[in-house]
């Protein structure tokens, strides 16, 4: 979808607008925030070695619901009547968890509140860095692109073109003052939710008074910043396979030194003293050679926690156990088949499209069942 040029067409809203509650919005809540759901149960699925024909299910079943056209249609119609209202959060909740069981997987009310805390603070991240009503329209067009890269078939595909087409008529047919409003009633929904997200912490993103930073001096800020809506999870994690990338030279580097140091220490004696040759008559502790490897493997260890999306994610709980706390996870998946039969898949790439994102698991969190 083009964009129109913001010198001549849109301005910068600076104000609220007196009607920026407009049931208009209901659509772009729910499929927004619906994406943003479909790409947390992915990372679950995938961190917690789901089956990949079984995350394939799980996926397409939720985007037939959350996208049938005549849900779509159903949430259009019930937002242009006369009495029309904006939905609320318990409703919002309420229909997308109903959306989320439809297929082999289920919900407890703790799981879906901490699903529902990624959902609506990563969408309101992502509206925080825009500025102009047309900015609502690519945010769901790359949400929509990401969830067709979950897995695409014809089928799904179909599916998701429809629901643009859909959304883009509706889009059109309002007015420019229409779409002012739907876009900032968008923004005002969410101004309600300050939970802190890991992850987005993690990235440098968010403090840790649940606030969101205006610019950030990373070199993959911008990155972030300019394709909001993509999949954040599979982003992220590429963000994090090419800083191991670019760190890689310096572990060749190391090795040498750790060669040098093996060829320049000294053993102990036979007598526990001094080996020959010891420099100035000092224990050979002082000349063990360095132990690379095992900070290499530690070093690693810790840089591989970029890929630990859900970390510590309620952190705004005070009644966190400490097996919460020590795990970090966010939900599990329990599958009732053989274990022995699981295969591991990869993300799927998001693309950024101009018009159009691992997990520990902790048995001890409140899980989601595939059945």
């Amino acid at each position: 979808m083009a964009s129109p040029d913001p010198s001549t067409t849109l301005t910068p809203l600076t104000s609220v607008p007196s009607s920026a509650h407009n049931p208009r919005a209901n659509v772009f809540i729910i499929v927004n925030l619906g994406c943003e759901m479909l790409f947390v149960i992915d990372q679950r699925l995938q961190a917690q070695k789901i089956a990949k024909e079984k995350s394939i299910q799980v996926l397409h079943d939720i985007t037939s619901v959350l996208l049938e056209p005549k849900f779509i249609n159903s949430l259009i119609v019930g937002s242009t009547t006369t009495g029309g209202q904006c939905l609320s959060e318990e409703h919002c909740k309420f229909m997308l968890k109903d959306i989320a069981t439809c297929s082999l997987m289920r919900l407890d009310d703790v799981s879906m509140g901490k699903l529902w805390n990624l959902m609506t603070m990563i969408y309101k991240w992502q509206l925080f860095h825009t500025k102009y009503q047309y900015q609502l329209m690519d945010i769901t067009f790359r949400h929509l692109a990401g969830v067709n890269q979950l897995y695409p078939n014809e089928k799904h595909s179909q599916i998701i073109d429809v629901a643009k087409n859909t959304l883009l008529d509706f889009w059109n047919s309002c007015t420019d003052e229409e779409q002012n409003n739907i876009y900032y009633t968008n923004k005002l929904w969410l101004e309600a939710f300050h939970t802190k997200i890991s992850l987005l912490i993690r990235l440098g993103f968010q403090a840790l008074d649940g606030t969101f930073f205006v610019d950030v001096d990373q070199s993959y800020f911008n990155e972030f910043k300019e394709t909001v809506g993509d999949n954040i999870y599979n982003k992220s994690s590429e963000i994090a396979q090419l800083r191991k990338q670019e760190l890689a030279p310096m572990s060749t580097s190391a090795s040498c030194v750790n060669q040098l140091a093996d060829m320049l220490s000294y053993a102990p004696g036979p007598t526990g003293g001094t080996a020959a040759g010891a420099v100035g008559g000092m224990d050979s502790e002082d000349f063990k050679p360095l132990h690379y490897k095992e900070f290499q493997k530690q070093f690693e260890k810790n840089l591989q926690q970029c890929n630990i999306l859900f970390e510590d994610l309620d952190v705004n709980s005070q009644n966190a156990t400490q097996s919460e706390r020590s795990g970090g996870g966010f939900v599990n998946l329990n599958a009732t088949y053989n274990r022995q039969h699981l295969e591991t898949s990869r993300p799927a790439s998001s693309s950024s499209i101009p018009t159009q994102r691992q997990m520990p698991t902790n048995d001890s969190f409140n899980k989601l069942n595939l059945s």
